[in-house]
């Protein structure tokens, strides 16, 4: 099966010997690595560009799934850092998302711009693809992870203010900049999608202040528990997976 993984950053403990390829999409050229793990051929595609330097508000989503999907990936582990809305979810956790909030404002957001096409967002990650993620963090030492959380995705890339994070806490847990449309995009293409968020600091206003740095310190140090999670789930992916993700979008259009 073809598996695709999608992060900021690097993850090298799973990505071993790629070979780099070059996937001509109609949104813009993509680059990626392919390597194998076991009976996987795992895809991954740094959503911020080949040097990690593209700003979220600026991310080719669009071209980055179309990637996937010209692939025959079929299904997508995404990696994200997040802030936590929530003091029961501390620095360090990790959390599994199962719904999401979108307040980002200036993206492309479909690829059904000509087309009256209306995906089915009720359960928005794979149901298999998260179960097989809360499985593997319960299964790694040293984890703390949460097996729920809604996901409140904002345009960026400036960090969100006290009041904005008082107003969207009511309603989610977690914040982060590239959660959408990554999952909105794939489940157009029929792909299980799934994201393990790592949680790098507090929400502005619930501690003193937030730098890049500690995101960036955070994730390095998270890096080999991410990793391990990410082979545990990809050995324990079954092609016959119990979820209506590909067949959601066959009632989608009118």
């Amino acid at each position: 099966m073809k598996i695709g993984i999608i992060s900021g950053h690097r993850i090298s403990n799973l990505i071993k010997k790629p070979e780099k390829i070059t996937v001509e999409t109609a949104f813009g050229d993509i680059s990626a690595e392919v390597s194998r793990m076991g009976k996987h051929a795992l895809f991954f595609i740094n959503r911020h560009g080949e040097k990690s330097d593209v700003p979220p508000h600026k991310v080719n989503y669009l071209g980055n799934i179309q990637a996937f999907a010209s692939s025959h990936v079929e299904c997508i582990l995404s990696i994200g850092t997040v802030g936590s809305m929530k003091k029961g979810i501390q620095p360090r956790d990790f959390v599994i998302p199962h719904d999401f909030i979108d307040f980002t404002k200036s993206r492309q957001l479909t690829f059904f711009d000509s087309e009256r096409v209306h995906v089915d967002m009720t359960n928005p990650y794979c149901p298999s693809l998260r179960d097989s993620l809360i499985k593997n963090c319960k299964k790694t030492r040293g984890v703390i992870s949460h097996e729920k959380g809604v996901y409140l995705s904002t345009e960026g890339p400036r960090l969100e203010t006290a009041s904005e994070i008082n107003f969207f806490s009511k309603f989610a847990d977690i914040v982060g900049m590239t959660g959408v449309p990554e999952v909105v995009l794939a489940r157009e293409k029929g792909i299980c999608f799934a994201s393990l968020c790592v949680v790098c600091n507090m929400a502005t206003g619930l501690q003193n202040k937030l730098t890049a740095e500690e995101i960036s310190l955070i994730y390095s140090e998270k890096k080999p528990v991410i990793s391990k999670i990410l082979q545990l789930t990809v050995d324990s992916i079954d092609e016959k997976r119990n979820c209506n993700c590909k067949n959601d979008l066959s009632k989608a259009a009118l």
